[in-house]
């Protein structure tokens, strides 16, 4: 009695073959469902349960395309499917369309974003040496208006103590200051180096001006020139001139 239960058990349980022709991957059996796979301009019919997952769609797919199931896209009535969503339980009948699309391979995109940062990372290296560059070359012309700095208040104290200096000693340091001037714009400096420029450049007009007012001072060493050297002119008049002046500087 329990051989004949046995065998009509293993008589009424479903058989399932699988045969492949071309591009369609068929299995026979009663419980099979056809699923129309649309692959591009390409059209074929895989045979999987009903209960089958998504997933198990792809394996099928997979042995008709070549295309391995991580590079499949299913898409069941405009939406993608997850691959372990069961055929039935989202409405996949016999005859149901299923779209596959490829992925684009997660290698080409990480490739592409260790390539864009490499990018950025030598992007911002080189800007860093644009301003470095352009810090040294402002920090050598600084060096070279110390000294000229140091003349121009050597300069200074000997037109103070009332000596005059001859013209030549004017001209010679506003000339190389006005070079110094020329070097500083002929600089392409970026970020800290364009303040450091621009710092240094106020830096030798100051110096400029500086030797201008001496110029004048030389020209009149009198420590204390008379304030109304014509005697004729009511002081009166002086003073509101003096007062005029004032209000004026």
């Amino acid at each position: 009695m329990m051989e004949e239960s046995g065998g009509a058990a293993a008589a009424a349980a479903p058989t399932t073959t699988t045969t492949t022709t071309g591009n369609e991957v068929e299995h026979t059996g009663a419980s099979n469902i056809k699923v129309q796979v649309s692959y591009g301009s390409n059209n074929f019919d895989v045979f999987v349960l009903p209960q089958s997952t998504f997933g198990d769609l792809k394996m099928e797919i997979a042995k008709a395309t070549g295309l391995e199931p991580e590079a499949q896209n299913l898409l069941f009535r405009g939406k993608e499917k997850d691959e372990n969503e069961r055929l039935d339980m989202a409405g996949v009948k016999d005859n149901a369309k299923v779209i596959l699309t490829e992925n684009s391979p997660t290698i080409d995109k990480d490739k592409d974003k260790d390539e864009e940062e490499e990018e950025n990372v030598e992007k911002v290296e080189e800007e860093v040496k644009e301003i470095s560059k352009g810090v040294e070359a402002v920090s050598l012309v600084r060096k070279e208006n110390d000294e000229f700095a140091e003349q121009v208040g050597s300069l200074e104290a000997v037109v103070c103590s009332g000596t005059q200096v001859s013209d030549k000693d004017f001209l010679f340091l506003t000339e190389m200051l006005m070079r110094q001037l020329l070097k500083l714009d002929g600089i392409d400096a970026q970020g800290e180096g364009r303040i450091q420029r621009k710092l240094e450049v106020r830096r030798v007009q100051g110096l400029v001006e500086t030797l201008d007012d001496l110029k004048v001072k030389n020209s009149n060493p009198n420590p204390n020139p008379n304030p109304n050297p014509i005697s004729n002119v009511p002081e009166a008049s002086a003073t509101k001139a003096t007062q005029e002046w004032e209000v004026f500087e």
